[in-house]
């Protein structure tokens, strides 16, 4: 099986996407299919290369364009909404003159011109609509250009009827034309909102470079296209250059600005031996870099991959709402021949058509189409905008159901660093405990050293043992020195005097770990370490505590060390010394809870769980498990992802009542089943649109911080 990504344009509403997915998920050789209008892209999943041009061949039978590779999205999009605007503004222009024949100058004359002006306007202006409902019903795929197509051409025959004389009423010429207008004045204001929301992914595209500068072997550099870069290439990136690939300094230094991929607005100093990642800005200086990854490989490809398998993903309640859709044109088009028999049967051919006409233009479920997706869509970038990844929108659905957060504790909860809080050992003997740990890289080694190698080339190396998870042992010509835990010490024979206890008890709530040091057989003192909270954990606590949340802790680390951050943060329930398996049983029985993790051992967990948060910071595996992912080091991110997921939500709710609410009111009235009641087919037109917009501008309101 393949991965195949495609842009496609000329699809007007969540119908078009969805006809095209479901006609190409039935091809031979296609597994899974996924269309989405906002983005106008698709992802299908194909198992023989062969299968590509019927694909492409099928869009293009069904009315659509599929675009190259390369071809910029965001230009075809402004090119389609101008084009839209032309139209528009060319439909407005001849509606009017045929309003004003209509209702200033009767005769012979002006019915003529009428004709001539309705027609241009229904079949030139609104041409789209026509071709896309002709190739729809070949594939017998319906959508609201059937209902807009049908509507409008039932007026024109109904009015070219009247001008033959078979219907002694005026003519609904100019009519026809005006709901044209009115449609295309709806997708108009309806596209260019879109467009405008499209601003977060327009971003990230903004870094697609293209050309890097790649150095030759004699020194000299060529421009080529950073797609081609390859692991072991070195790129030369200038003062206001963006990085095209993720690899390691070899000459230069620069201060970088990293904001797109991290969140972090202040620039970083990078120079020899700092890695580098793409889609930093170069704020100042110069780089020579060495790609450690081939540039597609990159995590800002990475990221930009994720953005876009977001977006066309579909939420539950979105494939619920496209079903109904499916059905619901169907079922009009039944109404509306059910409503042109009976008024025909009642009244007459004159009011058959214009009751027929009017369900039909009415009846358009753009706004039930639109009403999840472009909420979706928005939510989806308000989080990126702060710098909150989503990589499985319908988290968002099941996130406002939340009762717990359950927290990993170090590297979520606490600072992946230890840092020393206290420590009761002389200067001299403090100093030679840091240069033996320099030649560790455990993390409690990594907090107590503070040397550089000129300052400890007098140790010897090879008198030094490290022993795991206990700690280390050196042996000079005059003693014996050990460091590490307590067990270690006093298998090693040593006796830890009361004094010491006493240090180590006084210091224990906030400093759990600690490192006994020896001379000798001497306890000589000891360092006591802590696992600093993240600034922002008790903010995050305390907000989910107001919004009712219950908090966790599940951590592989020792009793004391959860205790610890347990009780400054005022979490009561946390479990210590986990395994990866104990903390995936746990989270098995708590449905309704989301979890937070950065590491390997978190990547089951985070996979299992109703709703999960891994940071940026965390290892791949976790990133990839994670259905939200914090890219900026900030926890505050969840409580954000909270409001946002409710707020999304909310207006979700509204957009259906109102597309819902708007159809089961006008239906009956366009249908003339309301005795006294009637509308017009351009009414219906005008109405119609109404509703779309009313969607659209309701779900913009998710593009301002919550």
């Amino acid at each position: 099986m393949q991965e195949w990504r495609l842009k496609i344009g000329k699809m007007t509403c969540t119908n078009c996407s969805n006809a095209i997915e479901r006609i190409c998920s039935k091809m031979q050789g296609v597994e899974k299919a996924s269309v989405s209008y906002l983005n106008a892209s698709g992802i299908f999943l194909l198992s023989s290369e062969e299968v590509k041009a019927k694909i492409q061949q099928k869009i293009k039978d069904l009315g659509y364009e599929v675009l190259q590779n390369d071809e910029d999205i965001y230009e075809f999009k402004l090119k389609e909404l101008q084009k839209l605007k032309f139209n528009l503004i060319l439909s407005v222009i001849i509606s009017a003159l045929a309003m004003l024949l209509m209702m200033s100058f009767h005769g012979i004359l002006s019915e003529l011109l009428q004709m001539v002006l309705g027609l241009f306007g229904v079949f030139y202006c609104g041409r789209g609509f026509f071709i896309h409902a002709f190739k729809g019903l070949k594939n017998l795929a319906l959508d609201m250009n059937t209902l807009v197509s049908l509507g409008s051409l039932s007026a024109v025959i109904y009015s070219f009827l009247a001008f033959l004389g078979i219907f002694q009423t005026h003519l609904y010429f100019a009519e026809a034309s005006m709901i044209i207008t009115f449609v295309l004045l709806g997708k108009f204001l309806e596209e260019n909102a879109k467009f405008k929301a499209n601003s977060a992914q327009k971003g990230l595209e903004k870094f697609e470079l293209k050309t890097a500068r790649l150095v030759q072997k004699d020194g000299s550099f060529s421009l080529v296209n950073p797609s081609f870069l390859q692991v072991g290439d070195e790129v030369l990136v200038k003062e206001g250059e963006s990085i095209s690939v993720d690899g390691v300094v070899l000459e230069g230094k620069a201060e970088v600005d990293m904001s797109v991929i991290s969140g972090e607005f202040m620039p970083l100093l990078k120079q020899k031996g700092d890695e580098v990642e793409a889609g930093g800005l170069l704020v100042s200086g110069l780089l020579r870099i060495r790609a450690s990854k081939k540039a597609m490989d990159s995590n800002l490809e990475h990221i930009k991959n994720l953005i876009f398998q977001a977006s066309n993903a579909k939420m539950p309640i979105t494939l619920l709402v496209d079903k109904l859709s499916a059905y619901f044109v169907g079922a009009i088009l039944m109404l509306a021949l059910i409503t042109f028999m009976a008024w025909w049967f009642i009244a007459g051919l004159n009011e058959a058509f214009l009751h027929s006409s009017a369900l039909l233009l009415i009846s358009c479920p753009c706004a039930l189409g639109l009403a999840t997706p472009i909420a979706l869509v928005l939510a989806i970038h308000n989080a990126s905008k702060h710098h909150i990844l989503i990589k499985n929108p319908s988290a968002i659905e099941l996130l406002r159901k939340i009762k717990e957060g359950i927290f990993d504790k170090t590297g979520t909860l606490s600072e992946e660093k230890l840092s020393i809080y206290a420590h009761n050992l002389s200067k001299e003997n403090f100093e030679l405990l840091s240069k033996l740990e320099y030649f560790s890289t455990h993390p409690i080694a990594n907090a107590i050293k503070t040397n550089d190698v000129a300052q400890v080339k007098h140790i010897n190396k090879d008198k030094l043992e490290f022993f795991t998870a206990r700690g280390l042992l050196y042996t000079d010509e005059k003693a014996v020195f050990l460091a590490g835990n307590e067990t270690f010490l006093k298998e090693r024979g040593v006796t830890i005097s009361q004094e010491q206890h006493n240090f180590v008890f006084e210091n224990a709530n906030l400093a759990p770990i600690v490192v006994y040091f020896a001379k000798d057989k001497t306890c000589l003192g000891c360092v006591c370490l802590q696992n600093e909270l993240r600034k922002e954990a008790h903010t995050l606590i305390a907000s989910l505590k107001a919004l009712g949340i219950k908090s966790l802790i599940l951590s592989g680390d020792n009793e004391k060390s959860v205790q610890s951050v347990a009780q400054k943060l005022d979490i009561k329930e946390y479990y210590a010394n986990l395994k990866p398996e104990d903390k995936l049983e746990f989270i098995k029985k708590r449905p309704n809870a989301f979890f937070v993790g950065d590491g390997v051992n978190d990547a089951a967990s985070l996979r299992l769980a109703s709703v999960s948060f891994a940071l940026n910071a965390g290892s791949n595996l976790a990133k990839e498990n994670g259905d939200f992912i914090l890219m900026k080091d900030d926890l505050m991110g969840i409580d954000y992802a909270l409001r946002l997921s409710k707020k999304t939500f909310s207006i979700i709710r509204l957009n259906l009542f109102w597309a819902c609410i708007y159809n089961a009111l006008c239906i009956p009235l366009a249908a003339g089943l309301v005795p006294g009641i009637s509308l017009s087919p351009h009414i219906a037109a005008l109405a119609m649109c109404f509703s779309s917009l009313c969607v659209v501008m309701n779900s913009l309101r998710l593009k301002k911080d919550i």
